[in-house]
């Protein structure tokens, strides 16, 4: 990716995708939720005793902070999105967390102006930097001795049906895995992300697997809200927006077919997995 793909890439996010993220933010909790006490337990096993300083790395609505503010009453929380609105979000939903601070802007910038800090972590929100080797240092320059960085990304692209079956049935063909640019899977081999770790100053132990269940929708029409919210987010949004307006709808009633068969009678319900990675600063 070029510098003026990637400068595009950061600057869609923090306006048109950011938006549609903040609009969704309850959803993809929802989605999430099965996700989030592992992430937290690896959050707080990896807390320094006593009063720390932490940066949540792409805070999103702030789930997270919110999360381990609670966790770990004795963190200072800076977090941060890029994007606007979802960084107003979780400025309102943490304004009574005295020790939490939202900052919008670049983590990488923030990251320095606003360090050093003893624990790093981030629920999906280090898969789409440009230069993930330059921001995983840019961390590791404004962390402690012995600070961790704590973070979940997902696992392969088959292993998320809710990504794989309902991109390709959009398309009306299987489609291949998306490749290492910034993306919800570009940190889906975990060789890879080793060595970034490795390159970067911190340690590179083995992720934790965990698979949980995406929760894509439930309440009185979980189908429908299921379609409507995949047809805004993630991969099979950007397939229907790529396709002429005439083929749409017919793509969108071959990925209805797809949620009705993850309908359990209740809910929408994906198999889902992910990756927790836990690194500690390597010795400088």
């Amino acid at each position: 990716m070029t510098s003026e793909n990637s400068a595009a890439g950061v600057a869609e996010w923090a306006t048109k995708s950011g938006s549609v993220w903040a609009r969704r933010w309850r959803d993809t909790d929802a989605g999430l939720a099965g996700l989030s006490p592992h992430l937290l337990a690896a959050v707080k096993a990896c807390a320094p005793a006593g009063p720390f300083r932490a940066f949540d790395i792409g805070c999103g609505p702030g789930t997270t902070t919110i999360d381990v503010a609670a966790g770990c009453p004795e963190a200072e929380i800076i977090a941060c999105d890029v994007s606007p609105d979802l960084a107003e979000i979780a400025r309102r939903r943490t304004a009574d967390l005295s020790r939490v601070r939202v900052v919008e802007g670049d983590a990488q910038t923030i990251a320095g102006s606003e360090g050093p800090f003893d624990l790093f972590f981030s629920r999906h929100g280090v898969m789409f930097f440009p230069e993930p080797v330059r921001a995983f240092r840019s961390f590791r320059n404004a962390a402690n001795a012995g600070a961790s960085i704590v973070f979940s990304c997902f696992q392969s692209w088959d292993s998320n049906p809710w990504a794989s079956e309902l991109a390709s049935a959009a398309a009306g063909t299987k489609l291949p895995a998306p490749g290492r640019e910034p993306s919800g899977f570009a940190f889906a081999d975990p060789e890879y992300v080793r060595e970034i770790l490795r390159s970067s100053g911190w340690s590179a132990p083995d992720p934790k697997d965990v698979t949980f269940d995406y929760v894509a929708a439930e309440g009185a029409n979980p189908v429908d809200d299921a379609l409507g919210f995949f047809s805004e987010l993630g991969p099979s949004s950007r397939v229907l927006e790529s396709l002429p307006e005439d083929q749409r709808e017919a793509a969108a009633q071959r990925m209805r077919a797809v949620i009705e068969k993850h309908f359990n009678g209740t809910a929408v319900v994906f198999p889902a997995a992910a990756w927790i990675w836990s690194a500690k600063a390597a010795a400088s």
